[in-house]
C-alpha cells in the first residue's frame, strides 16, 4: 500500500511546475541573500501558490500513508543558507509540505558557518524537536551534534550531503558525481566539435570554487575528469564566490582576454556558469565565432535552460548543465524519506543520480 502511495505521490508532484531545480548543492542561479526565515515570502505571489500546491499534493498522499501520527510533531530544518532563487524556493517547499503532513517547523539558515549550524541544532535538540533534518554546511562538522540528537533517540535526515552519524539520508546525487557527469557533456561535445584537435589542442577553463566543502568535491570530479580527454589543456581557477554572477562574469572576462583561445569554460554552478555566460555573448568578449565554444556548469533552473535550449542557434553558448531534478522531484523524495520518520518506522535512505541536460535531452 505505501509503495502505491508513494507511486501516487511522485505522480502527483509532476503535475505540479514550480521551477527547475538544482540539488544541491549547492548553487543554483545568482541571487542575493535573504533572511532564512523568510524563504516562502520571499517567492512571487505564483511561486508561494505553486510552492503550496505542490506541498499539499506531496502532503495530502503523506498523511493518507500516516494515518494522522504526524499531527503535532515538531520537526527543526536547518539549512547551509538560502542565498539564490533556486534555495529560497526548495526550502519553502520543504517547510510547506512538512507543515501539510501536520507538523510545527522550527526552521534555520546557518549562513554557511558550521559552528552557526551547530548551534541550530543543538538549539533544536533543546526545543524539543522530534525530528532534524540537516542540510550540513559541512557532514563531518556537524556529525558530533547530529550523534546527540540520535543518541536521545531524535532521528536525523541528512538532506543533500552525508553526515556520518545521521539515521538517514536523501541525497539527490553527490557532489563528486555531479562534476564527473558536467565534464563528461563538456568531453562529448568537444569530441563533436574539435574531432580532428591533436593532444592538448583544446583548451579548457575549468572555474572551481571552495566555498564550501562540496564546491571543492565538485570542481575536483570536474577536474579529474576532464583531464582524461587527451585534446585538453587545463586552466583552471577559483571564483571568490560561486553564488556571485558578477564575481564569476570577472573572472570569465580576465581569463579570457589574458587568454583569448580558450575554447570551452566548466563551472561548478549554475551562478558560475550564467556569469561566465553573460561576458561571453557580451560585446567585450574576444570569443567571434559563438559556434565553436562552449559553457557547461552544474544545476539546472530555468534560465539555465532557456539559455541551453538558445544554444543550438548559438543565441547562447551555455550548452550543457547537470541536474538533481526539478523542485517537485526533490520535495517528493525529501517527503519519502521523511515518511518513516513521521511514522515512527524505521529510517531509509533515498537517493538519487545526476541527469545531464543538454539540447539533445530537451528535445
Amino acid at each position: 500500500m505505501k509503495k502505491k502511495i508513494f507511486s501516487l505521490v511522485l505522480c502527483l508532484i509532476l503535475l505540479v511546475s514550480v521551477m527547475s531545480g538544482c540539488g544541491n548543492g549547492n548553487g543554483g542561479s545568482k541571487d542575493t541573500a535573504a533572511p532564512a526565515t523568510k524563504a516562502p515570502e520571499t517567492q512571487a505571489p505564483e511561486t508561494q501558490g505553486s510552492i503550496k500546491d505542490t506541498a499539499q499534493s506531496v502532503a495530502d498522499a503523506v498523511t493518507d500513508t500516516l494515518g494522522g501520527n504526524a499531527a503535532g510533531k515538531k520537526v527543526g530544518i536547518t539549512v547551509p543558507s538560502v542565498g539564490n532563487d533556486f534555495v529560497l524556493a526548495l526550502t519553502g517547499a520543504m517547510q510547506e509540505a512538512v507543515k501539510e503532513a501536520g507538523c510545527e517547523v522550527q526552521f534555520d539558515s546557518a549562513e554557511s558557518n558550521v559552528t552557526t549550524q551547530i548551534s541550530q541544532i543543538e538549539n533544536d535538540i533543546t526545543m524539543g524537536c522530534d525530528i532534524l533534518v540537516v542540510w550540513a554546511v559541512n557532514g563531518d562538522g556537524v556529525s558530533n551534534a547530529c550523534k546527540k540528537a540520535v543518541d536521545q533517540g531524535i532521528p536525523v535526515l541528512a538532506f543533500a550531503n552525508e553526515i556520518p552519524d545521521a539515521s538517514c539520508s536523501m541525497i539527490s546525487a553527490s557532489d563528486g558525481d555531479m562534476g564527473t557527469a558536467c565534464a563528461e557533456i563538456a568531453t562529448d561535445w568537444i569530441e563533436k566539435n574539435f574531432a580532428d584537435a591533436g593532444d592538448g589542442e583544446v583548451k579548457v577553463f575549468v572555474m572551481t570554487a571552495s566555498t564550501i566543502p562540496e564546491a571543492v568535491v565538485r570542481s575536483d570530479g570536474i577536474l579529474n575528469k576532464i583531464k582524461e580527454c587527451s585534446k585538453v589543456s587545463v586552466i583552471e581557477a577559483e571564483v571568490p564566490d560561486w553564488n556571485d554572477t558578477g564575481a564569476a562574469r570577472s573572472l570569465a572576462e580576465n581569463t579570457l582576454l589574458a587568454n583569448p583561445d580558450i575554447d570551452v569554460i566548466i563551472c561548478a554552478n549554475g551562478a558560475s556558469g550564467l556569469g561566465s555566460e553573460s561576458f561571453v555573448m557580451s560585446a567585450g568578449s574576444p570569443v567571434e565565432d559563438k559556434s565553436k565554444f562552449a559553457i557547461f556548469c552544474v544545476d539546472e533552473t530555468e534560465e539555465i535552460t532557456a539559455k541551453i535550449a538558445a544554444s543550438v542557434n548559438n543565441e547562447s553558448v551555455l550548452r550543457g548543465t547537470i541536474s538533481m531534478g526539478s523542485i517537485q522531484d526533490t520535495i517528493g523524495d525529501f517527503m519519502k524519506a521523511m515518511t518513516p520518520l513521521l511514522n515512527d518506522e524505521a529510517p531509509m535512505d533515498v537517493n538519487g543520480s545526476a541527469a545531464k541536460v543538454t539540447p539533445d535531452t530537451l528535445k
